[in-house]
């Protein structure tokens, strides 16, 4: 099963490897369930639900407490620290 990993200097996604695929950094962890997450370019946050058919799932939550997961291309999203 493929894991994303994330990138502790740019804070980009990507699955499994040993260098980061944006800056080539070796400074990786692996992006576990429930991490914090956003959109880039937009200030969609969220977070991590699991990763399915090559795109990551996130929950969002709406000012109305209302919950709705929405489907993200991993190259889209970045780590929230």
């Amino acid at each position: 099963m493929k894991k994303l990993n994330y990138c502790l200097e740019c804070k980009k996604i990507f699955i499994s490897g040993t260098l980061c695929t944006y800056c080539t950094s070796n400074n990786i962890k692996e992006l576990s369930k429930r991490s914090p997450v956003n959109v880039i370019g937009t200030k969609i946050k969220g977070k991590f639900l699991r990763l399915r058919q090559g795109q990551a799932e996130i929950v969002l939550v709406d000012d109305n407490k209302k919950r709705s997961v929405k489907s993200y291309e991993i190259s889209k999203i970045k780590k929230i620290l």
